[in-house]
Protein backbone atom coordinates (compact mmCIF):
# COMPACT_ATOMS: atom_id res chain seq x y z
CA UNK A 1 0.00 0.00 0.00
CA UNK A 2 1.47 3.57 -0.86
CA UNK A 3 2.02 5.89 1.80
CA UNK A 4 -0.14 8.00 3.22
CA UNK A 5 1.54 11.62 2.79
CA UNK A 6 0.76 13.87 5.79
CA UNK A 7 -1.44 16.68 5.22
CA UNK A 8 0.74 19.40 4.86
CA UNK A 9 -0.77 21.47 2.50
CA UNK A 10 -1.26 23.51 5.68
CA UNK A 11 2.03 24.24 6.51
CA UNK A 12 3.23 27.78 6.49
CA UNK A 13 0.15 27.75 9.17
CA UNK A 14 1.32 25.28 11.06
CA UNK A 15 5.12 25.65 10.90
CA UNK A 16 4.49 29.48 11.94
CA UNK A 17 1.54 28.12 14.88
CA UNK A 18 3.88 24.72 15.78
CA UNK A 19 2.41 23.69 19.11
CA UNK A 20 1.53 27.18 20.05
CA UNK A 21 1.14 28.19 24.20
CA UNK A 22 -2.51 28.31 23.07
CA UNK A 23 -3.93 25.62 22.71
CA UNK A 24 -5.71 25.81 19.50
CA UNK A 25 -5.47 29.10 16.90
CA UNK A 26 -8.86 31.42 17.51
CA UNK A 27 -11.38 32.21 15.07
CA UNK A 28 -10.09 35.61 13.84
CA UNK A 29 -6.59 33.16 12.82
CA UNK A 30 -5.50 32.69 8.67
CA UNK A 31 -3.38 30.25 7.62
CA UNK A 32 -1.50 33.48 5.87
CA UNK A 33 -2.08 36.65 8.05
CA UNK A 34 -1.84 39.55 6.67
CA UNK A 35 1.27 41.68 7.53
CA UNK A 36 0.94 44.57 10.24
CA UNK A 37 -0.63 47.84 8.58
CA UNK A 38 2.85 50.02 7.35
CA UNK A 39 3.84 52.97 9.53
CA UNK A 40 1.92 56.06 9.26
CA UNK A 41 3.82 58.95 7.44
CA UNK A 42 4.96 61.36 10.45
CA UNK A 43 5.10 64.02 8.44
CA UNK A 44 1.43 64.02 6.84
CA UNK A 45 0.72 65.61 10.45
CA UNK A 46 2.74 68.52 9.94
CA UNK A 47 1.27 71.51 8.56
CA UNK A 48 1.41 72.48 5.00
CA UNK A 49 3.69 75.24 5.87
CA UNK A 50 6.19 73.19 7.46
CA UNK A 51 10.08 73.29 5.65
CA UNK A 52 10.33 69.92 7.35
CA UNK A 53 11.20 67.27 4.15
CA UNK A 54 8.34 64.62 4.25
CA UNK A 55 9.76 60.82 4.96
CA UNK A 56 9.70 58.44 2.25
CA UNK A 57 8.04 55.63 3.26
CA UNK A 58 10.63 52.24 2.46
CA UNK A 59 9.28 49.72 0.13
CA UNK A 60 10.81 46.77 2.80
CA UNK A 61 7.99 48.66 5.60
CA UNK A 62 5.24 47.67 3.19
CA UNK A 63 6.73 43.49 2.47
CA UNK A 64 7.18 40.42 4.56
CA UNK A 65 8.78 37.39 4.30
CA UNK A 66 8.58 33.98 6.15
CA UNK A 67 8.33 30.66 5.58
CA UNK A 68 9.74 27.23 7.20
CA UNK A 69 10.83 23.50 6.40
CA UNK A 70 9.32 20.44 7.80
CA UNK A 71 11.18 17.15 7.74
CA UNK A 72 9.05 14.54 8.09
CA UNK A 73 9.80 10.73 8.99
CA UNK A 74 7.13 7.97 8.04
CA UNK A 75 7.39 4.69 10.03
CA UNK A 76 4.91 1.82 9.11
CA UNK A 77 4.45 -0.73 11.99
CA UNK A 78 2.73 -3.26 10.25
CA UNK A 79 6.03 -4.03 7.59
CA UNK A 80 4.97 -1.29 4.89
CA UNK A 81 7.95 0.87 3.32
CA UNK A 82 9.42 3.69 5.09
CA UNK A 83 9.83 6.76 3.96
CA UNK A 84 11.51 10.26 4.49
CA UNK A 85 10.05 13.68 3.07
CA UNK A 86 11.17 17.72 3.03
CA UNK A 87 8.37 20.47 2.73
CA UNK A 88 9.00 23.75 2.44
CA UNK A 89 6.63 26.68 2.12
CA UNK A 90 7.56 30.92 1.88
CA UNK A 91 5.11 33.12 2.45
CA UNK A 92 5.02 36.41 0.64
CA UNK A 93 2.89 39.57 2.16
CA UNK A 94 2.45 43.31 0.99
CA UNK A 95 0.48 46.30 1.71
CA UNK A 96 -0.61 49.56 -0.05
CA UNK A 97 -3.44 50.61 1.94
CA UNK A 98 -5.93 49.28 1.42
CA UNK A 99 -4.93 47.00 -0.87
CA UNK A 100 -2.33 43.72 -0.22
CA UNK A 101 -1.31 41.10 -1.73
CA UNK A 102 -0.26 37.11 -0.61
CA UNK A 103 1.79 34.65 -2.48
CA UNK A 104 2.30 31.21 -1.27
CA UNK A 105 4.41 28.51 -2.67
CA UNK A 106 5.26 25.20 -1.83
CA UNK A 107 8.07 22.77 -2.74
CA UNK A 108 8.40 19.17 -1.79
CA UNK A 109 11.27 16.59 -2.32
CA UNK A 110 8.71 14.24 -3.50
CA UNK A 111 5.35 14.99 -5.03
CA UNK A 112 2.54 15.07 -2.67
CA UNK A 113 0.22 13.55 -4.55
CA UNK A 114 -0.08 11.25 -7.75
CA UNK A 115 -2.23 14.17 -9.90
CA UNK A 116 -0.21 16.98 -8.85
CA UNK A 117 1.70 18.15 -11.88
CA UNK A 118 4.88 18.47 -10.21
CA UNK A 119 6.86 19.15 -7.04
CA UNK A 120 6.24 22.64 -6.66
CA UNK A 121 2.82 24.14 -6.67
CA UNK A 122 1.21 27.53 -5.12
CA UNK A 123 -1.01 26.71 -1.70
CA UNK A 124 -2.26 30.37 -1.70
CA UNK A 125 -1.97 32.87 -4.10
CA UNK A 126 -4.66 36.37 -3.64
CA UNK A 127 -5.02 39.93 -4.19
CA UNK A 128 -7.21 42.00 -1.39
CA UNK A 129 -8.96 45.10 -0.21
CA UNK A 130 -9.09 45.76 3.24
CA UNK A 131 -11.60 48.12 5.25
CA UNK A 132 -12.63 48.67 8.56
CA UNK A 133 -13.81 45.49 9.95
CA UNK A 134 -13.59 42.85 6.61
CA UNK A 135 -11.57 42.12 4.05
CA UNK A 136 -12.27 41.00 0.51
CA UNK A 137 -10.03 38.62 -1.13
CA UNK A 138 -9.54 37.56 -4.67
CA UNK A 139 -7.47 34.90 -6.33
CA UNK A 140 -6.84 31.59 -4.73
CA UNK A 141 -8.22 31.23 -1.36
CA UNK A 142 -9.09 28.53 1.57
CA UNK A 143 -12.02 27.70 1.70
CA UNK A 144 -13.72 27.53 5.46
CA UNK A 145 -15.64 24.72 6.48
CA UNK A 146 -15.87 23.88 9.90
CA UNK A 147 -12.73 23.74 12.16
CA UNK A 148 -9.83 25.20 10.32
CA UNK A 149 -7.15 22.72 11.78
CA UNK A 150 -6.69 20.21 14.90
CA UNK A 151 -2.72 21.01 14.63
CA UNK A 152 -1.76 17.90 13.66
CA UNK A 153 0.38 17.48 10.46
CA UNK A 154 -0.89 13.62 9.93
CA UNK A 155 -3.77 14.75 9.52
CA UNK A 156 -7.12 13.48 9.80
CA UNK A 157 -9.79 12.08 7.57
CA UNK A 158 -11.53 14.93 6.90
CA UNK A 159 -8.20 16.32 5.35
CA UNK A 160 -7.71 13.03 3.34
CA UNK A 161 -10.79 13.72 2.00
CA UNK A 162 -10.45 17.40 1.00
CA UNK A 163 -12.53 18.83 3.63
CA UNK A 164 -9.71 21.20 5.21
CA UNK A 165 -6.54 22.66 3.93
CA UNK A 166 -8.98 23.13 0.69
CA UNK A 167 -7.58 26.19 -1.51
CA UNK A 168 -9.77 27.28 -4.36
CA UNK A 169 -9.82 29.45 -7.39
CA UNK A 170 -12.26 32.87 -6.65
CA UNK A 171 -13.50 35.43 -4.15
CA UNK A 172 -13.43 35.34 0.10
CA UNK A 173 -15.47 38.17 1.86
CA UNK A 174 -14.15 37.86 5.52
CA UNK A 175 -13.80 39.83 9.20
CA UNK A 176 -14.51 40.10 12.73
CA UNK A 177 -16.52 42.40 14.60
CA UNK A 178 -15.94 42.62 18.50
CA UNK A 179 -12.72 41.57 20.84
CA UNK A 180 -14.11 40.06 23.73
CA UNK A 181 -17.01 39.19 22.25
CA UNK A 182 -18.19 39.09 18.61
CA UNK A 183 -18.79 37.06 15.81
CA UNK A 184 -15.82 36.16 13.24
CA UNK A 185 -17.90 35.49 9.39
CA UNK A 186 -16.65 33.84 5.96
CA UNK A 187 -19.02 34.83 2.67
CA UNK A 188 -17.11 32.17 -0.18
CA UNK A 189 -17.43 32.19 -3.82
CA UNK A 190 -15.21 29.93 -5.84
CA UNK A 191 -15.49 29.61 -9.56
CA UNK A 192 -13.18 26.71 -9.54
CA UNK A 193 -11.48 23.95 -7.12
CA UNK A 194 -7.45 24.12 -6.58
CA UNK A 195 -6.77 21.09 -7.82
CA UNK A 196 -3.94 21.09 -4.57
CA UNK A 197 -5.30 19.90 -1.30
CA UNK A 198 -4.03 16.79 0.55
CA UNK A 199 -6.55 14.42 -0.19
CA UNK A 200 -5.93 10.98 -1.47
CA UNK A 201 -6.67 9.46 -4.91
CA UNK A 202 -10.16 8.58 -5.21
CA UNK A 203 -11.70 10.17 -2.06
CA UNK A 204 -12.19 13.26 -3.65
CA UNK A 205 -13.32 15.58 -7.12
CA UNK A 206 -10.02 17.21 -7.42
CA UNK A 207 -7.80 13.71 -8.37
CA UNK A 208 -10.45 12.22 -10.35
CA UNK A 209 -9.28 12.67 -14.13
CA UNK A 210 -11.61 15.16 -16.02
CA UNK A 211 -12.96 16.19 -12.81
CA UNK A 212 -13.45 19.36 -10.96
CA UNK A 213 -15.48 20.53 -8.13
CA UNK A 214 -17.24 23.90 -9.89
CA UNK A 215 -19.43 27.31 -8.32
CA UNK A 216 -18.74 26.26 -4.81
CA UNK A 217 -21.13 28.77 -3.02
CA UNK A 218 -19.62 28.64 1.15
CA UNK A 219 -20.47 30.54 4.51
CA UNK A 220 -19.00 30.33 8.30
CA UNK A 221 -20.31 32.16 11.10
CA UNK A 222 -18.10 31.96 14.25
CA UNK A 223 -19.06 33.75 17.27
CA UNK A 224 -16.54 33.44 20.51
CA UNK A 225 -15.99 35.01 23.86
CA UNK A 226 -13.07 36.22 25.48
CA UNK A 227 -14.27 34.54 29.16
CA UNK A 228 -11.01 35.64 30.87
CA UNK A 229 -7.45 36.20 29.98
CA UNK A 230 -6.68 32.56 29.75
CA UNK A 231 -10.08 30.96 28.38
CA UNK A 232 -11.75 31.07 25.12
CA UNK A 233 -14.65 29.70 23.68
CA UNK A 234 -15.36 29.54 20.55
CA UNK A 235 -18.81 28.38 18.41
CA UNK A 236 -18.86 27.42 14.78
CA UNK A 237 -21.65 27.03 12.03
CA UNK A 238 -20.69 26.87 8.47
CA UNK A 239 -22.15 25.35 4.96
CA UNK A 240 -21.15 24.71 1.69
CA UNK A 241 -22.74 23.93 -2.07
CA UNK A 242 -20.68 22.53 -5.10
CA UNK A 243 -21.04 21.11 -8.46
CA UNK A 244 -19.52 17.75 -8.73
CA UNK A 245 -18.78 17.82 -12.62
CA UNK A 246 -17.44 13.99 -12.84
CA UNK A 247 -17.15 12.02 -16.12
CA UNK A 248 -19.83 10.26 -15.13
CA UNK A 249 -22.70 12.51 -14.27
CA UNK A 250 -22.93 15.83 -12.52
CA UNK A 251 -23.89 16.01 -8.61
CA UNK A 252 -25.13 18.93 -6.85
CA UNK A 253 -23.77 18.28 -3.32
CA UNK A 254 -24.24 20.05 0.11
CA UNK A 255 -22.42 20.32 3.22
CA UNK A 256 -23.29 21.66 6.72
CA UNK A 257 -20.63 21.49 9.67
CA UNK A 258 -21.04 22.33 13.44
CA UNK A 259 -18.04 22.78 15.74
CA UNK A 260 -17.10 24.29 18.97
CA UNK A 261 -13.41 24.97 20.65
CA UNK A 262 -12.47 25.52 24.19
CA UNK A 263 -8.97 27.14 25.37
CA UNK A 264 -8.27 27.09 28.61
CA UNK A 265 -4.67 28.27 29.81
CA UNK A 266 -2.12 25.47 28.06
CA UNK A 267 -5.46 23.28 28.12
CA UNK A 268 -7.61 22.82 24.59
CA UNK A 269 -10.89 20.97 23.98
CA UNK A 270 -12.05 20.59 20.05
CA UNK A 271 -14.63 18.95 18.16
CA UNK A 272 -16.88 18.88 14.81
CA UNK A 273 -19.44 17.27 12.94
CA UNK A 274 -20.09 17.53 9.49
CA UNK A 275 -22.62 16.31 7.08
CA UNK A 276 -22.36 15.78 3.27
CA UNK A 277 -25.52 15.10 0.90
CA UNK A 278 -24.67 14.12 -2.68
CA UNK A 279 -21.74 12.41 -4.49
CA UNK A 280 -18.60 14.33 -4.87
CA UNK A 281 -17.31 10.82 -5.95
CA UNK A 282 -17.89 7.80 -8.50
CA UNK A 283 -15.68 5.23 -6.98
CA UNK A 284 -15.16 5.31 -3.06
CA UNK A 285 -15.54 3.58 -0.58
CA UNK A 286 -15.52 1.03 -3.12
CA UNK A 287 -13.20 1.40 -6.05
CA UNK A 288 -13.89 -0.56 -9.32
CA UNK A 289 -12.88 -3.92 -9.74
CA UNK A 290 -12.33 -4.44 -13.36
CA UNK A 291 -10.58 -7.56 -13.12
CA UNK A 292 -13.10 -9.51 -10.70
CA UNK A 293 -15.09 -12.12 -12.31
CA UNK A 294 -17.62 -10.57 -13.01
CA UNK A 295 -16.04 -7.29 -12.92
CA UNK A 296 -17.42 -4.97 -10.27
CA UNK A 297 -18.05 -1.00 -10.71
CA UNK A 298 -16.92 1.40 -8.39
CA UNK A 299 -19.76 2.57 -6.11
CA UNK A 300 -19.83 5.88 -3.84
CA UNK A 301 -21.48 7.18 -0.92
CA UNK A 302 -23.56 9.99 -1.03
CA UNK A 303 -24.97 10.32 2.17
CA UNK A 304 -21.78 10.78 4.32
CA UNK A 305 -20.86 12.21 8.20
CA UNK A 306 -17.80 12.97 9.77
CA UNK A 307 -16.50 13.55 13.11
CA UNK A 308 -13.79 15.13 14.51
CA UNK A 309 -12.62 15.67 18.21
CA UNK A 310 -9.57 15.76 19.95
CA UNK A 311 -7.66 17.12 23.58
CA UNK A 312 -4.36 18.80 23.99
CA UNK A 313 -2.50 20.09 26.98
CA UNK A 314 0.82 22.22 26.88
CA UNK A 315 3.24 22.18 29.96
CA UNK A 316 6.16 24.10 29.57
CA UNK A 317 8.03 22.92 26.50
CA UNK A 318 6.18 20.01 26.22
CA UNK A 319 2.72 18.99 24.57
CA UNK A 320 0.03 16.01 25.19
CA UNK A 321 -2.40 15.68 22.68
CA UNK A 322 -4.94 13.48 21.11
CA UNK A 323 -7.26 13.46 17.76
CA UNK A 324 -9.92 11.33 16.88
CA UNK A 325 -11.89 11.20 12.87
CA UNK A 326 -14.35 9.13 11.90
CA UNK A 327 -16.21 9.10 8.70
CA UNK A 328 -19.48 6.64 8.18
CA UNK A 329 -20.08 6.57 4.54
CA UNK A 330 -24.24 5.33 5.21
CA UNK A 331 -24.95 4.44 1.91
CA UNK A 332 -22.56 1.77 1.43
CA UNK A 333 -22.10 0.66 5.45
CA UNK A 334 -18.70 1.69 5.78
CA UNK A 335 -16.73 3.11 8.49
CA UNK A 336 -13.02 4.21 9.12
CA UNK A 337 -12.02 5.28 12.41
CA UNK A 338 -8.30 7.07 12.76
CA UNK A 339 -6.84 7.88 16.17
CA UNK A 340 -3.78 9.83 16.73
CA UNK A 341 -2.24 10.13 20.03
CA UNK A 342 0.83 12.75 19.86
CA UNK A 343 3.35 14.09 21.68
CA UNK A 344 5.54 17.18 20.81
CA UNK A 345 8.55 19.78 22.40
CA UNK A 346 8.99 23.07 21.59
CA UNK A 347 13.00 23.86 21.54
CA UNK A 348 12.56 27.64 21.13
CA UNK A 349 9.71 30.48 19.12
CA UNK A 350 11.64 28.79 15.57
CA UNK A 351 11.85 24.89 15.93
CA UNK A 352 9.79 22.03 17.39
CA UNK A 353 9.41 18.59 16.81
CA UNK A 354 6.58 16.36 16.78
CA UNK A 355 5.87 12.67 17.34
CA UNK A 356 2.59 11.09 16.56
CA UNK A 357 0.62 7.62 16.03
CA UNK A 358 -1.44 6.60 13.33
CA UNK A 359 -3.96 3.88 14.09
CA UNK A 360 -6.25 3.66 11.16
CA UNK A 361 -9.27 1.28 10.88
CA UNK A 362 -12.06 0.68 8.58
CA UNK A 363 -15.32 -0.95 8.85
CA UNK A 364 -17.00 -2.93 6.17
CA UNK A 365 -19.57 -5.46 5.74
CA UNK A 366 -16.75 -7.52 4.07
CA UNK A 367 -15.19 -7.32 7.44
CA UNK A 368 -12.49 -5.07 8.88
CA UNK A 369 -9.08 -3.70 7.44
CA UNK A 370 -5.95 -1.41 8.21
CA UNK A 371 -5.82 1.61 6.06
CA UNK A 372 -2.61 2.73 8.03
CA UNK A 373 -0.24 1.88 11.35
CA UNK A 374 2.33 4.29 11.39
CA UNK A 375 4.66 6.22 13.46
CA UNK A 376 5.25 10.07 12.40
CA UNK A 377 7.97 12.13 13.21
CA UNK A 378 8.07 15.91 12.48
CA UNK A 379 11.00 17.88 12.52
CA UNK A 380 10.06 21.85 11.92
CA UNK A 381 11.80 25.25 11.75
CA UNK A 382 10.21 28.54 10.67
CA UNK A 383 11.19 32.18 10.43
Amino acid sequence: MKLLLPACVGLGFLIAAALPARAVPGPGDEPAPAPAKSKVDAAAALPADSLAAPKATSWAERFTLGGGIALYFYQPTNGWDNQFLVYSSLRFDAQFQPFGLHFEPRLSNEKLRSYYEGLAWVQEAYLYFEHDFFKLKVGKIYKQLGLFWDNSFYGNIQVYEGLKFDPNAGASLEGKLGERLGLAFWAQYFVIDGHTNASLTGRDTISIPGARRRNTLAGRLAPFAQLSPNARLELGLSGEHFTADLPSAKHSVWRMAVDAKLTWGGLGFWGEVLHQSGANVDAFPYPAAPSAKPPLPGRASADNTYLLAGVEYALGPLVARYDLSLARYADVRVEEVLHLPGLGVTFNQYTSLLAEYAWWQRYAPEGSSQVDRSVNLTWMGHF
